[in-house]
């Protein structure tokens, strides 16, 4: 690519401009409901969310049974009277009218913003202009048939862009294709990935980062921190596990890698509030019945046990499930998560320095397991967090059932209930809680132990720093062009969190649990900002392994990345 300034510096504001406009103006209308002070807009907001709820737990639960036309009926009923309270919200709501009408940032605020903290690469994937069909209109045509990728650099202290054309997307997406498939091959093969699904990996990996990366790379050199704000396909791509050389990766000679979900994220995420601690979930009671007041004992649901805050540790990580239809999936015990819980709650207390520590105090710690890891009470504690880490199932109904590993559960779209098929993409995804196995249970006023993608959107996460998505395909969702990940990581970003630690395929449950060890004792006992903290676990977790004589497949040890803010 050749440096053309004025031209990709026009080209590049306005791709800056028209990145995730559609998240920004969901973020900023919620910013706007919790942030003020006016009952009747606090009103209507709680009706805007109890509207979403019932939506979800309708789509979820599908016709149970009775008449499929009664079903339909009051799923339409509902989805109007969500659609009726947003519009309320967005007549009330004057500060969010007020910040649509805002200019966005472009490319000068965000050169400004990234200053000397790094570089930033942002990947476009476009569609040519037929020149030829638009001589003969108005209108320019595209050329649907040629969509290419291309990369925007931003060099550390530099006001000058490059545009790098990468190529056509049909070959590069089938490299993403490929080497995801090598990735679910190697987690299935058996407990250890041998030479052979190493090699294999290496050899697509190779073909992928020559092809993405390495045509930005030089023009990057000097800098140790890159921003990347991926598009299409890309956006499943951990580029640190990219192999270099015979046996390396790019975490060990490559710069810290931190992603975006637009340009205009490195102007920051403004200061989240001081107070708050750690909520934690895991090893939730899948088959608790008691949750729900038509299985209870005398039909009145338990409260929440505080006997389950800092359980003590289990022993052992039950199964993955088999893939089938949402309406039949049952979820297998998570007994390792909880392992996970008490390990993230130690560090947490444990003493801690530097300035990105979290303060130890007991009183601001909740693990929650068994039948307390319930959704309701994740909606309860989830707004007075400062951060979040959920480790159970996570799902994605999403194009095919590729990867079951680890208690992943996704299955086809069209195994769903047939309100699903096209439906809302953050009604797609979501989280298993304590009583999940016994949603059909969940009466019109009960949690159904289901927390979608759309329900996490809803909620008020703004004081949250951290949100550590500790589950299979986290990180997954429905991909739409300039938008970016319409998923769990989406609805955590428009609930206000600052940043998500996600998966971006299944993980492996062991190698899971020592990454999160590694990386909140980088954050929490070393102070590492984010981005440091998140390279910090890859690479000692790769270099143990390598020093003693182990598979270095990135299944190991490069099951998570980081979105958000960097600090």
């Amino acid at each position: 690519g050749e440096e053309l300034p004025f031209a990709s510096r026009r080209a590049f504001d306005a791709v800056i401009r028209s990145r995730a406009v559609v998240l920004d103006e969901i973020a900023a209308r919620n910013r706007s409901l919790y942030s003020g002070s006016d009952p009747e807009t606090a009103g209507l907001a709680n009706e805007y969310a109890a509207a979403r709820d019932r939506v979800a737990r309708l789509v979820i639960q599908g016709p149970t049974g009775g008449d499929p036309a009664v079903y339909q009926t009051d799923l339409a009923a509902s989805r109007a009277e969500k659609d009726r309270a947003e519009r309320a919200l967005m007549a009330r709501s004057v500060e969010f009218r007020r910040e649509r009408s805002l200019d966005q940032a472009g490319f000068d605020e965000v050169a400004r913003g990234l200053s000397s903290s790094g570089a930033l690469v942002a990947y476009v994937r476009y569609y040519r202009i037929d020149p030829e069909r638009s001589g003969q209109s108005s209108e320019l045509s595209w050329d649907e048939g040629a969509a290419e990728y291309a990369a925007f650099l931003l060099p550390r202290s530099s006001t000058r862009p490059i545009l790098v054309p990468l190529g056509p997307a049909d070959p590069i997406d089938a490299l993403v294709a490929e080497l995801r498939r090598l990735i679910s091959s190697a987690l299935t093969a058996g407990p250890i990935a041998g030479k052979r699904t190493t090699d294999q990996y290496r050899w697509a990996g190779a073909r992928l980062r020559e092809t993405v990366w390495d045509p930005v790379a030089a023009r990057i050199a000097d800098s140790s921190r890159v921003f990347v704000v991926p598009d299409g396909a890309l956006n499943l791509v951990d580029f640190a596990a990219l192999p270099v050389g015979d046996s390396q990766y790019l975490v060990e000679r490559g710069p810290f890698i931190h992603y975006l979900s637009a340009e205009r994220d490195v102007l920051g995420y403004g200061a989240a509030p001081e107070t708050g601690g750690l909520l934690a979930l895991g090893d939730p009671a899948f088959d608790e019945p008691s949750l729900f007041a038509a299985l209870a004992p005398g039909g009145v649901p338990v409260k929440m046990d505080e006997t389950y805050r800092l359980a003590s540790a289990a022993t052992y990580r039950g199964p993955s499930s088999s893939c089938s239809g949402f309406r039949s999936m049952h979820f297998r015990p998570l007994p390792a998560t909880g392992d996970e819980v008490d390990e993230v709650v130690a560090l947490w207390l444990k003493e801690s320095d530097g300035p990105e520590a979290e303060p130890a105090k007991r009183d601001d710690v909740i693990g929650l397991r068994g039948s307390a890891a319930s959704e309701a009470a994740f909606k309860a504690l989830a707004p007075g967090a400062r951060t979040i880490h959920l480790a159970t199932h996570g799902f994605f109904l999403g194009d095919g059932c590729t990867s079951t590993m680890g208690g992943t559960m996704r299955t086809a779209a069209g195994g769903a209930a047939p309100a699903v098929v096209g439906d809302n993409p953050l009604l797609l995804s979501g989280f298993a809680l304590a009583g999940a196995n016994h949603r059909d249970a969940a009466g019109p006023d009960e949690e159904d132990g289901i927390l979608t993608a759309e329900e996490i959107a809803a909620m008020d996460l703004s004081g949250v720093r951290w949100a550590v998505l500790s589950g299979c395909d986290t990180g997954l969702g429905e991909i739409r062009a300039g938008e970016g990940v319409l998923g769990l990581r989406r609805a955590f970003q428009v609930a206000g969190a600052h940043t998500v630690v996600m998966s971006l395929r299944p993980v492996e449950d062991e190698a899971s649990r020592e990454w999160m060890r590694a990386l909140y004792a980088n954050r929490f006992s070393r102070g590492m900002s984010t981005v440091d903290a998140v390279h910090e676990a890859k690479l000692a977790l790769l270099q143990q392994r390598r020093a003693a004589g182990e598979s270095t497949h990135p299944i190991y040890w490069a099951g998570f990345i980081a979105s958000g803010d960097w600090r």
